[in-house]
């Protein structure tokens, strides 16, 4: 086989199956940050083993990408407890690699459930302020997520700033109530 033909029948895999390799690494990984690396290396891999022995065998790509997935995901999850057991005593380290260190472990950075759960969070009261009021809902779209001024927002809708606001902020204090946020 040549490169062409690999590299053709990979980009229509990686198209077909990228969506379903990054939900399971995702739902896997114990940081969402780990899992850019982990679907990195799991396509990594799946090339490397196409170019090498082709594709003939692979009945299932998507399949075979979550094999590697399982594995990908288990060995970056020992690799990081390895690394975190290599680390036992601090009284090695000099003061600046302690310094170093201790921001580093110190670094707020949300787990994979917490990110999914404001996820979560967040579409479902997206809905139900679109569900509620459709202008409502163009406003929260247009402000949040097109990152529009509140004056831009007004004139793209056609309305006064004042009832933007008014419809922004109630909208808002409501959603806490109801979300107990």
């Amino acid at each position: 086989m040549g490169k062409p033909e690999i590299d053709l029948y990979f980009n229509d895999v990686y198209a077909k199956t990228f969506n379903a390799v990054s939900r399971y690494v995702a739902s896997h990984a114990s940081r969402f940050q780990d899992s850019e690396d982990i679907i990195q290396n799991v396509y990594t891999r799946f090339y490397k083993r196409i170019s090498e022995k082709g594709y003939d065998d692979i009945e299932s790509s998507e399949a075979f990408l979550i094999n590697i997935a399982k594995f990908e995901c288990r060995t970056f999850l020992s690799g990081f407890v390895k690394r975190r057991e290599r680390v036992k005593n601090l009284s090695e380290f000099s003061e600046e690699e302690s310094d170093a260190l201790e921001a580093e472990l110190s670094r707020d950075v949300p787990l994979l459930e917490e990110v999914m759960n404001n996820r979560i969070l967040a579409k479902q009261i997206f809905d139900d302020i679109v569900k509620s009021d459709e202008t409502t809902g163009k406003i929260f779209y247009l402000h949040f997520v097109c990152d529009m001024k509140l004056d831009e927002v007004a004139k793209q809708l056609g309305l006064n700033v004042s009832t933007v606001k008014t419809k922004l902020y109630r909208t808002i204090e409501k959603q806490k109530k109801k979300f107990n946020i």
